[in-house]
């Protein structure tokens, strides 16, 4: 089942950014502060970043409309618990439901095969080994 959101449950309320797109942003990517202060994919692997680009609504933006560069990019900062409908990389391992997942250093999640860098688990099985673009996963924020 497709979702038509990316904050799928919060725990509390969504503390909300906003800043300018460095490049193509699609809502679920999770994101970071480049040195000028607008917003890129995140790029390391392991490490944290609590921010993911979410739908514009206030322009009729959907979970599938991409923030071009320079856009007013709309975020939340990601609480322990909350759901988020996120991305998994094209040729990225299987996941099932309950798989340990960390950043992939492009804005998505990959599987944590040594639960070192959990960042999050998945709540859905996703399978895009031989997928040639990235796919949407449901996960639960640590």
């Amino acid at each position: 089942m497709s979702e038509n959101t990316i904050c799928l449950k919060t725990n509390g309320n969504p503390f909300r950014k906003e800043g300018k797109a460095q490049g193509a942003i699609t809502p679920g990517d999770f994101i970071e502060r480049a040195s000028d202060g607008d917003f890129i994919r995140h790029t390391a692997v392991g490490t944290n970043s609590l921010l993911y680009a979410v739908e514009n609504t206030s322009n009729g933006g959907g979970i599938d409309d991409d923030y071009a560069t320079g856009d007013n990019v709309l975020a939340n900062y990601a609480q322990s618990g909350d759901e988020v409908y996120g991305f998994v990389a094209a040729s990225a391992v299987a996941i099932v439901i309950g798989d340990p997942l960390e950043f992939d250093g492009a804005g998505g999640f990959k599987k944590d095969a040594d639960g070192s860098n959990t960042q999050a688990y998945a709540l859905t099985a996703v399978d895009n080994s031989a997928g040639g673009s990235k796919a949407r996963i449901k996960l639960e924020i640590l």
